[in-house]
Order: structure tokens, then C-alpha cells, then sequence
């Protein structure tokens, strides 16, 4: 399809916005997440960690994505149909003395994914901080401006290419959208859905909660 091959020698855009957004909150949030998850989540703010959430047996009850915001606050990204589960086995396995909440935000943030060889020369021109490997690499957050909006910005991807998963807040999304969208002819921006970003991920061996874990 012409949506694939633009996201692998062009760039391509994805709502993303039906993720799955969870904050996770108080002086034990670090402490409740890393007992749940695989991976190590004690990171630097700004750090990404894609991790599992693994039950007492060593199965998998959840895939997903912990952004630290701040020493207490941590945002799990999780997929829009497996929301309400995952926040009822995060809230199920806080200790009750722990001092952490977990609160559904997904409706407050749309996720728009600018993903290909040419996502950072389509947005680099449209926000003053820098997108290069050294100021912003792989795995990390960091807060943007673009256009006349605020996003935050994180560089991971789930196709396999360049690219950022620019996080919204719900009133500014239209506004960059149409920043991104009208300086997409430029690099030969599509629009792309989830049968391409599902085409994707399958090529780069991404796993899939439910069809591959």
C-alpha cells in the first residue's frame, strides 16, 4: 500500500490518540512499578521503559510503556482494549499503605505519531528544540513546542522507523495536526491507519499483546 511505503522511505501519521494513558502517582509509585514490571523502571525523568507486567507465575498480564515524568509521577501507555484491565491489576497489586494512585487521564491527550525516515525533517521546522540523536534519543521524553502548541514528545516507535509520538493535550490536538498536516507535502506525508501500523510492527518482529504474547 502506499501508506506502508511512505512509512518507510517518507513519513506517515497515526492517531494513536485511543491509547491507553494511566498515571501513576505518589512517593511509592517508583516502587509499586518495578515490583509489577519485567524491566527496570528506576530511570532518569524523561526515560521510557517498555516492559511487561508479570503475575506470580511469570506470565505476562500486561505490555506496556512507562514514561517517568517526574521523581513521582510515571505515565503507563497501554493499548486502548486492554485499558480497563491493566488498571485493574495495577490497582489490584498497590499495596494498601502505599502511597500511589493510579488514574485513568486517556481522554485528556490525543497521541499523534509522526513515524518514517523523514519524521524529523517534517517536525524540526515546526518547534525550536532540537530533535537530533544527541539532544533527543531513542527512549527518552522531553516537553516541545509546536506550532503554537505544547506536546510532549516521545521518541519511540512501534513501526520500526524514526519517529515520536507527540502527546496533546485534548484542546491543542486540531492545532498541530493541521502545523503537522500542512507542512507534510513537503516530505510526502500520508495519512496512515492501524492495518499499516499493524503491517509494521509484524515486519519489525514488535510483539502484540494477545496475538503474539
Amino acid at each position: 500500500a502506499e501508506e506502508h511505503k511512505a512509512v518507510r522511505s517518507a513519513v506517515g501519521l497515526f492517531d494513536m490518540s485511543s491509547f491507553g494513558k494511566i498515571r501513576v502517582e505518589g512517593r511509592d509509585a517508583e516502587a509499586v512499578l518495578q515490583r509489577l514490571s519485567g524491566n527496570d523502571v528506576a530511570v532518569e525523568p524523561g526515560g521510557i521503559v517498555y516492559t511487561q507486567w508479570l503475575n506470580r507465575h511469570g506470565g505476562i498480564e500486561a505490555d506496556v510503556t512507562i514514561t517517568r515524568l517526574d521523581e513521582t509521577s510515571f505515565l503507563v501507555v497501554t493499548p486502548g482494549a486492554t485499558l480497563q484491565r491493566d488498571i485493574a491489576w495495577l490497582k489490584r497489586n498497590i499495596p494498601d499503605k502505599a502511597h500511589c494512585v493510579a488514574v485513568d487521564v486517556t481522554a485528556g491527550e490525543a497521541v499523534i505519531c509522526v513515524m518514517g525516515p523523514k519524521a524529523r525533517d517534517l517536525l524540526q521546522p515546526l518547534t525550536p528544540q532540537s530533535l537530533s540523536n544527541e539532544d533527543f534519543p531513542f527512549g527518552t521524553m522531553q516537553q516541545i513546542e509546536i506550532g503554537l502548541g505544547i506536546a510532549r514528545a516521545h521518541r519511540i516507535s512501534y513501526v520500526g522507523e524514526l519517529g515520536w509520538e507527540l502527546y496533546v493535550s485534548s484542546e491543542m490536538a486540531g492545532h498541530v495536526f493541521d502545523s503537522i498536516a500542512q507542512a507534510g507535502p513537503t516530505q510526502g506525508l500520508r495519512l496512515c491507519g492501524l492495518h499499516v501500523l499493524d503491517s509494521c510492527r509484524i515486519e519489525k518482529a514488535f510483539r502484540h499483546f494477545g496475538h503474539d504474547i
